[in-house]
């Protein structure tokens, strides 16, 4: 999604706040990718709550353009440990958006959901476990 106008990087902190301590009442986790004006995350846990959350996270107005990737059931979470990691620019280890040619808003014809999968990874310095699938859900 796109953030609203005069949403920033302060923004987001507020919304991890807020997502940190939600996440762990819910038993969800993830991660929050604040780049260039667009939020995406992915969000994993129970299906019931991650729709639930997902309803809620569409319906906030620090941000418009929504655009849900994907949304499966897999065995394995990506981030276990993570009730929400959040990663912006400086945050992101060096190389990664040039390795993968990134464009900001991450456009769906070079950006399906596996390729989002494996950007968020990358961005948060790790690889996808041989064993996992797909996240419960990835939000735009």
């Amino acid at each position: 999604s796109q953030a609203s106008p005069g949403v920033g990087a302060r923004d987001t902190y507020d919304i991890m706040r807020v997502a940190i301590n939600r996440n762990s009442q819910l038993g969800l986790t993830g991660v929050l990718l604040f780049l260039d004006g667009y939020f995406v995350q992915l969000l994993e846990g129970q299906q019931h709550q991650v729709e639930a959350r997902f309803q809620r996270i569409a319906a906030d107005a620090r941000h418009h353009s929504l655009d849900l990737r994907q949304s499966l059931r897999t065995p394995d979470l990506l981030f276990p440990a993570d009730w929400m990691a959040l990663r912006n620019d400086q945050k992101i280890p060096p190389g990664v958006k040039q390795a993968f040619a990134y464009q900001p808003g991450l456009p769906a014809a070079q950006f399906d959901a596996d390729r989002i999968v494996s950007f968020l990874l990358a961005c948060c310095g790790r690889a996808a476990p041989a064993s996992a699938g797909q996240p419960t859900q990835v939000v735009g």
